[in-house]
């Protein structure tokens, strides 16, 4: 079975995202998150980098709630460490949020390809060239930002810090860098284009396919929204 259309995948990952920060109540952030999560695992688990700032979401993102949501009843008493049930729905909430934006996020780059993404979303969906360029210069820069990210947690060790940051401080010292790579590259990628003459390329458009995986890509995305409304 062939891979469902770039252009389908888009939009699954665009309503998801939707849907994520729709949904208030948190069965209903439980099932999107899991079904994306899931699809997250089987199709992106190589991008180590997007589930490791998943993964440090949920620690800022408990710390956020620890900090202002931990009301109601004591679910944990170490002590001074007192973590009441608001914290943790709060944590719970904002989590399977991300995992719901994160997995379709994997799901849809997970069977895409950068130049399959801008023939798709130009000719089919009719977006703006240099949107559809944005979009998948964005996903070219996942496996060079992963190569960065080892590079600098190499460089991190040597110099005596923590290999992997666990602190506000040592996320700002990991980021900082990986950011300020990426931006400069993404700007010589930009005259890079330019000089070849991007915008003036015609375009020729295409109606888009409708196959077994997209009816698959759009009955996920019906379970998604037609089960959180029926309880």
């Amino acid at each position: 079975m062939r891979r469902p259309s770039s252009s389908i995948l888009f939009i699954y990952a665009l309503i998801v995202s939707l849907l994520a920060y729709a949904y208030r109540d948190l069965y209903d952030l439980l099932i999107i998150g899991l079904i994306n999560l899931i699809l997250g695992v089987m199709y992106g688990y190589r991008y180590k980098l997007l589930w490791l700032l998943l993964i440090l979401g949920l620690w800022g993102t408990f710390i956020n709630a620890y900090t202002v949501s931990n009301t109601g009843n004591i679910v944990v008493d170490w002590g001074w460490i007192i973590i009441r049930e608001g914290a943790l729905k709060a944590t719970a909430a904002i989590f399977m949020r991300l995992s719901s934006i994160v997995g379709a996020t994997l799901f849809f780059i997970g069977n895409s390809t950068p130049s399959e993404l801008v023939r798709s979303l130009v000719l089919e969906l009719r977006i703006p060239k240099g949107l559809a360029f944005s979009i998948s210069y964005a996903l070219r820069l996942i496996p060079l930002m992963r190569k960065d990210y080892e590079e600098i947690r190499i460089a991190r060790l040597e110099r005596g810090y923590r290999r992997i940051p666990y602190l506000p401080n040592d996320l700002k010292s990991f980021l900082l860098p990986l950011l300020s790579i990426a931006y400069e590259r993404a700007v010589w990628a930009g005259i890079a284009v330019e000089l070849k003459g991007f915008r003036l390329r015609k375009v020729r458009y295409r109606k888009t396919r409708i196959g077994v995986s997209e009816i698959i890509v759009f009955i996920l995305l019906a379970i998604q929204v037609i089960v959180p409304l029926m309880f």
